[in-house]
């Protein structure tokens, strides 16, 4: 099961638009130490490949299989944008998730997200949240 802490969280992010969310979520991870600079251009090459966006408000950028070795450890933040991020498509983005993975734990980790993420109206109450306490407390309930 995917833990979230505070030091993984940002509320009330704002971004004009899709790649500059994923910089934003690039630099936070780098900045946490889960992965080497140029990381960003690893997510941007996996979100032209097949967009990140699974639905229900969320996405889920990470890197492209090429630039794995740009990974130093496995790692997750997570970004609330409550004025929503468009993803392209008539998709907009409220939660971000932003992954770190080595080898296939990215699957895992999606998959984590996926029970916890996969429904509307949970997005909706972590888009909402006004304090990490309330939005770990929502995004931790199974």
């Amino acid at each position: 099961m995917l833990k979230l802490t505070e030091d993984a969280l940002h509320l009330q992010c704002r971004a004009k638009n899709k790649r500059e969310a994923i910089e934003i979520a690039a630099s936070a991870l780098e900045k946490a130490g889960y992965v080497k600079p140029g990381f960003l251009h690893g997510m941007l090459a996996r979100e032209r490949d097949v967009s990140t966006y699974i639905g229900a408000g969320v996405a889920f950028p990470h890197c492209a299989k090429d630039n794995l070795d740009l990974v130093i450890k496995t790692g997750v933040h997570v970004f609330q944008f409550p004025g929503g991020v468009s993803w392209g498509e008539s998709k907009v983005a409220f939660v971000v998730v932003a992954v770190a993975a080595t080898e296939n734990e990215h699957i895992q980790v999606l998959a984590d997200i996926a029970d916890l993420l996969g429904d509307e109206v949970k997005a909706t109450l972590l888009a909402s949240a006004k304090t990490k306490q309330e939005f770990i407390s929502q995004f931790e309930k199974a």
